[in-house]
C-alpha cells in the first residue's frame, strides 16, 4: 500500500524521519513498508533494519526523474522497486549513474532490461508521464510511453500507481480505463512525505530553504494531504471508490517484493603476501624482526604479550587487517610522509609498535591491548592514522591507486538541523529580520548539541518568547518538527572504505569527476555491512612539526630524530610549568595553561595526566589531583590491591584502563571481561552491568575481600568509569604536543616560523602567535616589499614578516607582488611599485594594508605621505597603463606630509598585522615605569596571588560595555602592555566613576585585584584609575639606593647569591645589594655587582627570593 515514500534523506522535501515513520506505521496496522526517495539510497539499510525490528517487511526502491519516453524535452517521475537482491543491487548502479552531472540515460534503461525479472516500475501518478499524456486526453501517446517501457520490462512488471485525492474523479476514471484496455495493474500511490496532515507547513520550509525561496507566515496553517494514513483508512479510502481491486493489487505487489540487505558480512579485503606465507607467519615475522631491534632487559616481557596480542588478532580474523595498515604505514614513511605517535586506543597495542603504525611503547607506559582489541565482544578494530594536512590527499592517491578506484571510497557526512539552525532557518524564510532571529537565537542556553525540548526546559526567556503570541508557537512547533533532520551532505573528514572487490556490490556510491567515489552511507551503516572503515586524519599540528624539522635541517645543518628524545628534558618540562604553550598540540587554551602552571609537570607523565584531565568529565577532580600532587590533600585508597594501580595518579582514577585493572586485580577478571564492564557503565546499559557487578562482587569475595568493602569499591569505579579518559590516547596525543614543546624550547626560531605560516590565515591564531614570538625572539624583520616572501621566512637569524600575514591580502596579490619582482628586480619607489601592478590588484584597500603594515617603509616616505598620495597615483597607474614612463611630465608629483603620532601608526598596524612590531604605546613609559617597582607587568600577574592589588600601565585594545539585570552599565576592557593582554572587569560602581575617562586605543594606568574569571582565565577588577606618569616628571628624591635580600643560611644560600651576581653582571646600575640571613648578619655585595632598578629585573628578583624577602631603602 505504501509505495510513493520520501524520508527525510531525500533532503529538504519530506519531514519522515526513518525511524518514527516505521515505529508509527507498525501501530497503524501495515506489516509492508516502502521507500523511495529521491534518486539516492541513503537510508535503505537503516529503513531496512527498523523494519527488521519492528518484524515488517521492508520494500526498497528509488524515485528516478527520467527523460520521457514520448517527449524527452523534460523528465518524469518513475518509481523503480526492487523484487529481490539481486534488484537492489541493481538500484545501486542506477543510484550511482542518476547522480552523476552528465547521467547516461541509455546505461539506466540498460541496466533495467537486464534486471527485469528483479525489479518493478509503478507510474507516480498525476506528474508521471503516462498520466499526464492521459490528462491531456492524448490516449495515443499514453499507448506509444507504454510501449516504450514494455521494451524493458514485462507487463507483469508494469504498474500504475492510483492516488485518491479530492476531485480527481476524472483521473482516477481515466487510469482506470487505460489499465483496463492494456492489462495493466493498477496499486495505491498515495505519497507520503510527513507522519501528519500538520507537518505541511514544515515541509514547506523545507523546500523554502531548498530553493532559496521567501513563504508569507499567512500559510503557516497549511495542512498537507501527503502524511501516513492508517492501514484502514488507507483501505476505506479505495473501498469507497469501488477500488477494492486496487487495494488487492497492491497487497499482492507486497507479497512479491522479499529483499535481503547484506549486514555483518567477513569483507575485509585480503593482503597479498609473498608466496607460500600465510598473513598469520608474515604479520609474526614482521613484529619478531622488529622485536629484535628493542634494547632492554625486559625482553621477555615483550614476548609474552606479543605471542598474547597475536593469539587474539589471528582468532578474531585481523591478520590481514594489521597488514594493510602496515603497508599504508610503510608507503608514507618510504615517501617522507611523517605519521603522527598514534591515535586512540590502538596504541595500546604491541603489535601495532612493532609495526611502526604507532610510536609510543604500549608496556612502558602501561596501556592495554583489550581497551583496544577486546578477544570477549567482537568489534572492527579501528586504528586511525594522523598524516599531515598537506600530504592527506597523497596518501588517498595511493589507496586508490593500490586497490583501485572501484574499490576505495571516501565517506559521507550528513549535517542536520540543530537547536538554534532549525529556528534561524524558518524565521529566515519566514522574512523576519535579524533582529529577530538574534533574540531567539539568545533564547538557547548554549550547550553543545542541546536539543529545543530541553532548551525549552531550561530557558524561561524562550517559554516567554514561545507565549507572547501563536505566531511565535507555530514557529517554535515547525522548529521542533525539522530539528535533527538531514540537511547537507559533505565527506567525512577522515573516513575512507577499502575492499578488495567494487564497494557498489555491497553499498551505494557517488562516483565524483576526478576525485575518489563516496559513499551514499555514513559511517555506521558502512560498518554494518562489514566493510574496512579506516580513518586518515590531515593534522595541521603534524604539518607543522614536519616544516619545523625541515627548518632545522636546512637552517641549522641537523637531523632531529623527534621520535627519540628525552621525554623528561627540564626545559622543555619548564616550558609546561609556566604555561608557554600557545602552539603546543592541545595545550593552547587557556583553561589548560591555568591548569599546567598549577600543576608544574615534573615528568611526562605528569602531562598525560593534565591530557587526560582537562576533559568535561574528568574536570571535577583537577582540584583534588593537583592538591594531592603537592602534598596539600592525603592520598587514601579503599583498598591496598589499589595503590599500585592509582599511585601514579595520587589514589584517584583517570583513566579507562585504571578501571580496567581494578577489575581484573580485585575480581579476577579478564581484561576483556573488564573492558565490557566499563563500557556497560559508561553507556549506564543496567541489564549488563548488573550481570557484570555479581560477578565482580563474586570475584573479590574469592580473593577475601569483604562484601562491604567489594560494594565499595564497585561504587568506586562505577563513579569514575563514567569520565575516565583513554589513556592510550592520552599518551600519545600527549608525545605530539611534548615534541612540539620540544622544539619550541630548543628550536625557537624555526618552531616559530612554521607555526606562523599555518596560523596566517587564522588571525585571531597569528595574532597571539605574533605576540608570543615577539616575547621570545624579540624583534622581527619588517615585513618590507622588497624583502618578504608570502609566507615568513628566516634570515640572518632573525623572522623576517611575509606578506600573507597582512590581514584583507590576498594569496593572488601577494603572488603578483613576487614574480613581478623576481622577474624585473627590485621596486624602486612608491609610482614604480603600483606602476608595475597589474590593473585588478591597483585597489585602495589592497595598497592601504601593505602602507599600513610598514611594507612600503622602504620607499623612504612617511605612511601617512603615502596615505595622502595613494588615490592620485593608482588613477594615474589606471589611466597610463603600461606608459607611465612616457607620461612622465603627467604624473602626480608626491604630496608630502609630516608623519601620524606613534600611537596612530601603531595602531594601524595593529589593526593589519595583529601587533604592535615596531614598537608599543607604553613605550615612552617603560623607563618610568621600570624606575618604579610598584607596577606590575601582566606577564608577571600569572604568579601573583587572587586578590592581591597591583598596578598595571596598558593599552586598551577594545572595550564591551553590557547591561546588567538591574539595568546598569559596566564594562570589560582588554588590556595589553606589550607583554600579554588581560581582561579588565570594571563593574557598575567603578564604570560609573571613571568609564567617561576609558577609550579604545588609549594608554592607561591603573590599581586592581587580581582574579579568575568562569572560564578560570585571570583578569584584574578595577579599583580605580591612577594619574598617567609624564615623561617631563622628574626622578622621585628618595629613589632607593639599595636592595636587602634575605635568604635562609643552607645549602641553596650560594647558589641564589651566585644568581643575583649573574643577574647582577647582566643589568648593571646603582642599586647596592645587601644579602640578609635569618640570624640577621649582614653583608654587602662589592661594588662591581650593583645593580639596575629595571622593573624586569625587580621581579627576577621577586621570583628568586619570593616577594616578601625583597626590601628597598
Amino acid at each position: 500500500m505504501l509505495f510513493n515514500v520520501r524520508s527525510s534523506y531525500s533532503l529538504l522535501q519530506s519531514t519522515l524521519d526513518l525511524d518514527k515513520y516505521v515505529e508509527r506505521a507498525k501501530q497503524l496496522g501495515y506489516t509492508h513498508l516502502g521507500l523511495a526517495d529521491e534518486g539516492v539510497l541513503h537510508g535503505s539499510l537503516k529503513f531496512y533494519l527498523a523494519c527488521q525490528k519492528a518484524n515488517v517487511q521492508a520494500m526498497i526502491g528509488l524515485t528516478l526523474n527520467l527523460p520521457g519516453r514520448v517527449d524527452n524535452s523534460q523528465n518524469y517521475p518513475i518509481l523503480v522497486y526492487a523484487l529481490n537482491d539481486q534488484g537492489y543491487l541493481t538500484l545501486i548502479q542506477i543510484s550511482k549513474i542518476i547522480n552523476q552531472s552528465q547521467p547516461d540515460y541509455q546505461k539506466i534503461d540498460q541496466l533495467m532490461r537486464q534486471a527485469q525479472q528483479s525489479l518493478i516500475i509503478i507510474s507516480p501518478g498525476k506528474k508521471g508521464e503516462m498520466e499526464q499524456a492521459l490528462l491531456h486526453e492524448n490516449s495515443r501517446a499514453g499507448q506509444a510511453i507504454l510501449e516504450a517501457w514494455l521494451s524493458i520490462f514485462p507487463k507483469t512488471n508494469i504498474y500504475l500507481g492510483l492516488s485518491i485525492y479530492p476531485y480527481n474523479e476524472l483521473e482516477v476514471s481515466w487510469l482506470s480505463q487505460f489499465a483496463n484496455n492494456n492489462q495493466l495493474t493498477l496499486v495505491c500511490n498515495q505519497l507520503v512525505e510527513s507522519l501528519t496532515s500538520e507537518d505541511g507547513f514544515a515541509i514547506r520550509i523545507l523546500q523554502a530553504i531548498d530553493s532559496n525561496e521567501v513563504l508569507d507566515p499567512s500559510i503557516m496553517t497549511y495542512r498537507t494531504s501527503h502524511y501516513l494514513y492508517g492501514l484502514k483508512e488507507l483501505e476505506d479510502l479505495y473501498q469507497q471508490k469501488g477500488l477494492d481491486w486496487v487495494v488487492a493489487n497492491s497487497h499482492a505487489l507486497e507479497d512479491r517484493m522479499q529483499v535481503e540487505l547484506p549486514i555483518n558480512q567477513s569483507l575485509l579485503p585480503k593482503f597479498q603476501t609473498p608466496a607460500d606465507q600465510s598473513a598469520k607467519d608474515y604479520l609474526k615475522g614482521l613484529c619478531q624482526a622488529n622485536l629484535k631491534k628493542l634494547e632492554g632487559d625486559q625482553i621477555a616481557n615483550y614476548q609474552v604479550r606479543l605471542d598474547h596480542e597475536l593469539t587474539i588478532i589471528d582468532q578474531m580474523g585481523f591478520n590481514d587487517y594489521f597488514l594493510i595498515v602496515w603497508e599504508i604505514m610503510a608507503f608514507c614513511h618510504s615517501h617522507a610522509i611523517r605519521t603522527g605517535p598514534g591515535r586512540g586506543s590502538a596504541a595500546g597495542s604491541l603489535v601495532a609498535y612493532l609495526l611502526g603504525i604507532t610510536k609510543v611503547d604500549p608496556i612502558e607506559y602501561d596501556l592495554l591491548f583489550e581497551r583496544f582489541l577486546n578477544p570477549e565482544r567482537y568489534n572492527m578494530p579501528d586504528i586511525d592514522i594522523d598524516i599531515p594536512d598537506d600530504k592527506r590527499e597523497q596518501v588517498l592517491r595511493y589507496i586508490e591507486e593500490k586497490y583501485g578506484s572501484q574499490h576505495v571510497a571516501q565517506m559521507i557526512t550528513f549535517g542536520s538541523f540543530g537547536a538554534k539552525q532549525s529556528l534561524r532557518d524558518t524565521l529566515r524564510v519566514l522574512s523576519f529580520p535579524k533582529i529577530v532571529q538574534v533574540r531567539w537565537s539568545k533564547t538557547i542556553p548554549n550547550e553543545v548539541s542541546i536539543q529545543l525540548k530541553d532548551a525549552f526546559q531550561k530557558s524561561s526567556a524562550l517559554r516567554d518568547l514561545i507565549a507572547e503570541d501563536p505566531l511565535n508557537q507555530q514557529i517554535f512547533k515547525t522548529a521542533l518538527t525539522i530539528e535533527g533532520l538531514p540537511r547537507h551532505t559533505s565527506t567525512h573528514a577522515s573516513g575512507v572504505v577499502i575492499a578488495d572487490q567494487d564497494l557498489s556490490r555491497w553499498i551505494p556510491v557517488f562516483s565524483r569527476e576526478n576525485q575518489m567515489q563516496i559513499t551514499q552511507f555514513d559511517m555506521e551503516d558502512v560498518e554494518r555491512v562489514g566493510l574496512l572503515k579506516m580513518d586518515f586524519l590531515g593534522l595541521k599540528n603534524l604539518q607543522i612539526l614536519d616544516q619545523i624539522l625541515k627548518l632545522i635541517r636546512k637552517n641549522q645543518g641537523q637531523t632531529i630524530d623527534i621520535d627519540r628524545i628525552d621525554r623528561n628534558d627540564p626545559a622543555t618540562l619548564e616550558l609546561f610549568q609556566r604555561a608557554d604553550t600557545q602552539g603546543i598540540f592541545q595545550f593552547e587554551s587557556e583553561g589548560i595553561r591555568q591548569v599546567l602552571r598549577r600543576l608544574k609537570p615534573e615528568a611526562f607523565e605528569d602531562i598525560i595526566a593534565v591530557n587526560a584531565l582537562y576533559r568535561p568529565g574528568p574536570m571535577q577532580q583537577i582540584t583534588h589531583f593537583i592538591a594531592r600532587k603537592h602534598g596539600k590533600e592525603k592520598i587514601e585508597y579503599i583498598h591496598p590491591l589499589l595503590e599500585e594501580i592509582l599511585k601514579k595518579t595520587y589514589g584517584i582514577i583517570v583513566y579507562q584502563e585504571q578501571v580496567m585493572q581494578i577489575c581484573q586485580k580485585v575480581a579476577g577478571f579478564s581484561l576483556g571481561q573488564a573492558d565490557l564492564l566499563r563500557r556497560a557503565m559508561g553507556k549506564k546499559e543496567i541489564h549488563l552491568m548488573e550481570k557484570q557487578k555479581s560477578d565482580f562482587l563474586a570475584g573479590c569475595q574469592a580473593r577475601g575481600l569483604a562484601p562491604s568493602t567489594s560494594q565499595e569499591i564497585f561504587h568506586y569505579i562505577y563513579q569514575f568509569a563514567n569520565y575516565g579518559f583513554n589513556r592510550a590516547h592520552a599518551a600519545v596525543y600527549s608525545t605530539l604536543a611534548y615534541q612540539l614543546a620540544y622544539l619550541k624550547v630548543h628550536y625557537p626560531l624555526e618552531f616559530f616560523t612554521a607555526i606562523l605560516n599555518q596560523g596566517r590565515s587564522i588571525h585571531q591564531s597569528l595574532d597571539e602567535y605574533l605576540s608570543n614570538a615577539k616575547r621570545t625572539l624579540g624583534k622581527f624583520l619588517m615585513v618590507d616589499i622588497n624583502q618578504s616572501h608570502s609566507n615568513f621566512e628566516i634570515e640572518d637569524g632573525k623572522i623576517r614578516i611575509g606578506l600573507m600575514a597582512i590581514k584583507g591580502l590576498r594569496q593572488d596579490f601577494c603572488q603578483a607582488i613576487l614574480d613581478e619582482r623576481n622577474l624585473a628586480g627590485p621596486y624602486t619607489d612608491f609610482q614604480n611599485f603600483l606602476s608595475r601592478l597589474p590593473v585588478k590588484f591597483l585597489k585602495n584597500n589592497l595598497i592601504q594594508a601593505l602602507i599600513d603594515a610598514g611594507a612600503l617603509d622602504t620607499f623612504g616616505y612617511t605612511r601617512a605621505t603615502l596615505t595622502e598620495n595613494l588615490d592620485r597615483f593608482i588613477q594615474f597607474c589606471k589611466i597610463s597603463g603600461n606608459h607611465v614612463n612616457l607620461l612622465k611630465e603627467i604624473e602626480p608629483k608626491v604630496s608630502l606630509e609630516p608623519e601620524w603620532p606613534k600611537a596612530i601608526l601603531l595602531d594601524r598596524q595593529r589593526e593589519v598585522l595583529g601587533l604592535q612590531l615596531a614598537g608599543h604605546p607604553i613605550d615612552d613609559y617603560l623607563k618610568i615605569i621600570e624606575a618604579d617597582t610598584s607596577f606590575h607587568t601582566i606577564g608577571s600577574l600569572k604568579s601573583a596571588a587572587k586578590h592581591k592589588t597591583v598596578k598595571i600601565l596598558a593599552y586598551i585594545e577594545n572595550i564591551k560595555v553590557i547591561e546588567t539585570k538591574k539595568k546598569e552599565k559596566m564594562a570589560f576592557y582588554r588590556l595589553n602592555d606589550g607583554s600579554q593582554s588581560i581582561s579588565l572587569v570594571s563593574f557598575p560602581e567603578t564604570y560609573q566613576r571613571f568609564g567617561h575617562q576609558v577609550k579604545d586605543g588609549q594608554v592607561i594606568a591603573l590599581q586592581g585585584q587580581v582574579s579568575i574569571d568562569r572560564q578560570g582565565e585571570l583578569q584584574i577588577v578595577l579599583d580605580r584609575l591612577l594619574p598617567l606618569p609624564s615623561n617631563e616628571d622628574k626622578p622621585p628624591l628618595n629613589k632607593p639606593q639599595q636592595v636587602f635580600l634575605r635568604i635562609i643560611a643552607d645549602a641553596s644560600s650560594a647558589e641564589l647569591v651566585e644568581k643575583v651576581k649573574k643577574l647582577a653582571q647582566k643589568n648593571p646600575g646603582p642599586l647596592e645589594i645587601i644579602m640578609v640571613d635569618t640570624q640577621r648578619n649582614a653583608w654587602k655585595l662589592d661594588k662591581a655587582y650593583n645593580l639596575s632598578m629595571a622593573h624586569r629585573v625587580v621581579e627576577e628578583l621577586k621570583n628568586l627570593f619570593g616577594e616578601q624577602n625583597v626590601y628597598f631603602k
